[in-house]
């Protein structure tokens, strides 16, 4: 078993959730570290997301396109093993109407996601949507110091590019509007720094 001296660590993967042999291995061999990890998705499965728990899973990436049970269910079982949420939400695709962008974001007011992180769809070159856009002559700034995924540099489909920026700091504010994102972060670290209490890690990772 290799030894970790960071306590809390990033498992740099775009998805744990392809191999569920592999993830149940994984979080068996890191249940003794007592580490405390976060990740992109893990799979879905009972056994899977209990190993997970137990091994430190604590934050997860979330792409969210919708708002459909699927994703409601998904964040409820994350949240029923302990494990917080962030969200990560992609505005401008071509379906987004106004209308749709609000009822979004109340939907992931409602199902209680512990953080959210808007961008705007952004054509950076050498990609298809990038292709997609320049053939369509939808690319309006070609400017890179826009191309920040926080500026809109194309022409949307269902509404203007300054109303498409405008539901951009509509999203945050609104996410945010109760409670603000260090806030809400640093409720879930707080939660981090019990459970190294619990189990002995917290004043060991001080020391060190």
């Amino acid at each position: 078993m290799a030894s970790i001296d960071n306590n809390r660590l990033f498992i740099v993967d775009n998805s744990l959730a392809q191999d569920k042999d592999w993830e149940i291995g994984l979080f068996k061999e890191m249940i003794p570290l007592k580490k405390k990890w976060c990740s992109h998705p893990i799979e879905d499965d009972d056994e899977v997301l209990d190993l997970a728990a137990q091994a430190g899973a604590w934050f997860i990436y979330q792409a969210i396109f919708d708002s459909s049970d699927h994703i409601r269910d998904r964040i409820k079982r994350y949240h029923d093993y302990g494990i917080a949420v962030e969200g990560s939400i992609l505005l401008g695709l071509d379906y987004h109407t106004e209308d749709y962008i609000k009822r979004l974001v109340d939907f992931l007011l409602e199902i209680e996601l512990d953080m959210a992180e808007f961008t705007v769809l952004t054509p950076f070159p050498h990609t298809r949507t990038y292709d997609d856009m320049k053939n369509a002559n939808r690319i309006i700034s070609r400017d890179w110091n826009d191309y920040t995924c926080g500026k809109v540099v194309i022409q949307p489909k269902l509404m203007s590019p300054e109303k498409l920026q405008e539901m951009y700091y509509y999203c945050w504010d609104k996410f945010y509007e109760d409670e603000p994102a260090n806030y809400k972060m640093f409720k879930l670290l707080k939660r981090v720094m019990d459970k190294e209490k619990a189990d002995g890690t917290f004043k060991a990772r001080r020391r060190g």
